[in-house]
């Protein structure tokens, strides 16, 4: 008689851990916020701090300006030139420059002479984006 009583409670114990499994699988989170081309187009401009809240790290500082330019920031304070953005859709798309071309051939990690930046979230004092399109982690900023 023991053994079916010891069965029946492992089964019913296995029952219930997939059935929880399944309920906080199946959950519904908040849907993200994302901005439109037209509100990205509105905000992107200006100099951007990367926030202690960013998923992956990056330069301190981006400069997006209004002239196209993008560049970074280092630690150290030196300002890198990086390309020119524009905005295609959701997504700043990055021309790089012949010295970050090299750099990046250098480095093995060059697919393109160019890089998508989708934007998913910006305002007037938060910018939240990825650094590619296939790339998991979120990049923030803060004006």
């Amino acid at each position: 008689m023991a053994p079916a009583i010891l069965a029946r409670t492992m089964q019913v114990a296995i029952t219930f851990s997939v059935l929880c499994l399944l309920l906080t699988a199946c959950r519904h989170a908040e849907p993200e916020t994302r901005s439109t081309e037209a509100q990205i187009r509105q905000h992107i401009v200006g100099s951007w701090t990367l926030s202690d809240k960013s998923d992956t790290s990056w330069f301190p500082n981006l400069i997006i300006a209004a002239d196209g330019s993008f560049s970074g920031v280092l630690s150290n304070g030196t300002t890198v030139f990086l390309g020119a953005w524009q905005c295609d859709g959701r997504m700043l798309r990055v021309s790089r420059t012949t010295a970050t071309n090299e750099a990046a051939r250098a480095s093995a990690g060059l697919v393109n002479d160019w890089d998508f930046l989708p934007v998913i979230y910006v305002d007037e004092h938060e910018l939240v984006m990825t650094r590619g399109i296939s790339m998991a982690g979120r990049l923030r900023f803060t004006r």
